[in-house]
C-alpha cells in the first residue's frame, strides 16, 4: 500500500502502530519510524520487551527464580482491580493496545451508505453516530447525523482532465525524489515544518497515527463505493512514473491523509497555548505541504486533480471532526462534495476550497459549487457522549507543545 499511512496497513496499525512496542512503525505516519524506537525503552538497562526473546535471558530468569523464590506463600493482600472505563488506565497499556482502543472509539461512531436510486447523482454518505448511554438492560439507540456526502464526477470530467495530467508530467524529473519519498509516508515532511520526534512528541505521533488510520478507513470505504477509474485507464499515454495502486481513484488517499494530518497537527499545536502557534504562518505552511503532497500524485500520473479536491474536502472535514471529538467541542460541520459540478478542466487549488484566515472550508453556491456545507448549522455532539479515550490522547499530545 503506497499511502501516507503506509505501514499502518489495514489494521496495520496494530502492526504498524506496534512492532515491539513504541508506536512502532506508525510507519505510516511515515518514514521517520513513527515512534519506533520507543520500543519499550529500548536498551535502557535491557528492559525492552524484546530482550525476553533471548534464550540466554530466559534461561537466566528460570535459574534466578529457582534460586530466590523459596517456599510458596499465599498472597495476603491481593491487588484490587483497576477502575472500569477509566482514562487513567490508558497510560498503563502498550501504544499498539491504545491504538486498537482508539480505532474502536473512532470507527464505531461512523456509518456508510449509498443513497438510493431515486437520488441523482447518488452520493456515498458518511454518518456520525451519536450513541447515548444504555438505559438499564435496553440497547442504546444511536442517532445518525451527516458527516460528509460525496458524489463522483461524470466521465467527461475525468476525460477532460487528462490534458492537465499530461502537462504535469513535465515536472516528474523535478519532483521525483519527493514523489518516491512520499509513497511510504509524509511524516518527514511534516517534521520539517514542526519538530516531530519520537522522544519529544510520542503522544502527538500517536494522535497523528490515529488521525491517519481514521482517514484511511474512510477514504478506502468511499473509494470502494464510488469506484472511479484511474488515469491510465483513460489513455495509454499517461504512463505513470510509479505503480498505480489497485483501488479506486477518488477521493485521493494521499490528499485525504495529508490534509487530515496537517489540520490535526496545527490544531494540537495551537491548543497548547504557546505563543506563536496560533499565527497564520504555521497553518499556511502545513496546508501548503498537504497540497503539494496531493499534487505530486497527479504529477506521478496516478490521480486526477478532482481526486485531490475530493480528498482535500474529505481530509479537512475529517480532521476538524476528529479535533472536535477529541477536544470536547459541542459539534462539527458536515460537508458535501458534488463531483458532477466540478469544472471539467479545472485544476486543484487548495485555497479555493479552504479559507486559512477563518479556518473553514468555503461553501460554494449550491447550484454550481462542488464543495458545500451540508446545512448552515453544526451537527451537535452531546458533551455527555464525548469519548474520554480521545480526550486523553488529545490532552497528552497538547502538553508536548507547551
Amino acid at each position: 500500500m503506497s499511502y501516507f499511512s503506509s505501514g499502518i496497513g489495514p489494521l496495520g496499525g496494530v502492526g504498524g502502530v506496534g512492532g515491539v512496542g513504541g508506536v512502532g512503525g506508525v510507519g505510516g505516519v511515515g518514514g521517520v519510524g513513527g515512534v519506533g524506537g520507543v520500543g519499550g525503552v529500548g536498551g535502557v538497562g535491557g528492559v525492552s520487551g524484546a530482550i525476553y526473546d533471548s534464550p540466554l535471558i530466559s534461561d537466566g530468569l528460570i535459574r534466578s527464580r529457582d534460586g530466590i523464590a523459596g517456599n510458596w506463600l499465599p498472597s495476603n493482600i491481593p491487588p484490587g482491580p483497576y477502575h472500569r472505563e477509566d482514562g487513567r488506565n490508558l497510560k498503563r497499556w502498550s501504544p499498539w493496545v491504545r491504538a486498537g482502543v482508539i480505532d474502536v472509539e473512532m470507527i464505531s461512531r461512523l456509518g456508510f451508505t449509498l443513497e438510493d436510486a431515486t437520488i441523482h447523482p447518488r452520493h456515498m454518505a458518511v454518518w456520525h453516530l451519536e450513541v447515548p448511554p444504555p438505559s438499564g438492560e435496553n440497547a442504546p439507540k444511536p442517532v445518525y447525523k451527516p458527516l460528509i456526502l460525496m458524489a463522483r464526477p461524470r466521465r467527461t470530467v475525468f476525460n477532460s482532465q487528462l490534458a492537465l495530467i499530461n502537462s504535469y508530467a513535465e515536472l516528474r524529473a523535478d519532483r521525483q525524489s519527493e514523489i518516491l519519498a512520499q509513497m511510504g509516508g509524509g511524516l518527514a515532511f511534516l517534521s520539517s515544518v514542526s519538530q516531530l520526534h519520537p522522544d519529544r512528541t510520542p503522544y502527538t505521533l500517536e494522535l497523528l497515527a490515529a488521525a491517519l488510520r481514521l482517514a484511511m478507513f474512510v477514504h478506502l470505504r468511499l473509494k470502494q463505493g464510488l469506484a472511479c477509474r484511474r488515469p491510465l485507464e483513460y489513455s495509454p499515454q499517461i504512463q505513470p512514473m510509479i505503480m498505480t495502486p489497485a483501488h479506486g481513484s477518488l477521493p485521493s488517499g494521499h490528499a485525504t491523509e495529508a490534509f487530515v494530518a496537517a489540520l490535526v497537527l496545527w490544531n494540537v499545536m495551537r491548543a497548547s497555548g504557546r505563543v506563536g502557534y496560533n499565527t497564520l504562518d504555521w497553518r499556511t505552511q502545513l496546508l501548503r505541504l498537504a497540497a503539494r503532497i496531493a499534487i505530486n500524485r497527479t504529477i506521478a500520473g496516478v490521480h486526477f486533480p478532482v481526486d485531490s479536491a475530493a480528498g482535500a474536502v474529505l481530509g479537512l472535514t475529517l480532521g476538524q471532526y476528529l479535533v472536535n471529538r477529541c477536544s470536547g467541542a459541542a459539534g462539527y460541520s458536515a460537508w458535501r462534495f458534488e463531483g458532477t459540478k466540478y469544472p471539467p478542466s479545472s485544476d486543484f487549488i487548495w485555497h479555493e476550497l479552504y479559507d486559512v484566515n477563518t479556518e473553514q472550508l468555503k461553501s460554494m453556491p449550491i447550484a454550481t459549487g462542488y464543495s458545500v456545507q451540508y446545512d448552515s448549522t453544526a451537527q451537535s455532539i452531546n458533551p455527555a457522549h464525548q469519548s474520554y479515550v480521545l480526550t486523553w490522547l488529545w490532552n497528552k499530545a497538547k502538553k508536548e507543545w507547551s
